[in-house]
């Protein structure tokens, strides 16, 4: 009883997830849950696969939505944090198809991006999904605006 009492305030001492944790810590702990350790997500399901986000920046919306899913915006990740997380993922899932001149996320754009956390996230989506298609950004081989 005494460990797992020591066990829970080591947790509670904590607190939020700390800014120097690991970045693949830090993605199993925030988004590995929905997508997975390989970031293939659950697209039948509508969990969408990572290799395609990179896309997702060449539009503002897509870009804005990234920082808006909940495992960033409702996270205890500080900007800084959350802004590394994104850029990593970024990096190291679809590092091939983002945008030449991609920019990468800075603490402070994701700090404003958080604070409009994405509402019907699958409306969201489904309309990025289907702007990307229409000028040719992301192929039919990942149809997730219908996925059911």
């Amino acid at each position: 009883m005494r460990q797992a009492a020591a066990a829970m305030l080591a947790l509670i001492a904590a607190g939020p997830a700390r800014a120097d944790a690991g970045l693949a810590t830090l993605y199993t702990w925030h988004c590995s849950g929905c997508h997975g350790a390989g970031g293939h997500g659950v697209p039948a399901a509508g969990i969408p696969d990572l290799h395609d986000a990179g896309s997702y920046v060449a539009l503002p919306e897509g870009r804005a939505y990234l920082a808006q899913v909940p495992g960033i915006s409702q996270s205890q990740l500080d900007d800084a944090t959350a802004a590394r997380l994104l850029n990593y993922v970024l990096a190291r899932f679809s590092a091939g198809s983002l945008p030449a001149g991609f920019a990468p996320y800075t603490a402070a754009e994701v700090g404003l991006l958080r604070a409009n956390r994405a509402s019907d996230a699958e409306t969201r989506r489904a309309a990025i999904l289907a702007a990307l298609k229409r000028t040719g950004r992301l192929g039919d081989s990942r149809d997730y605006i219908n996925p059911r």
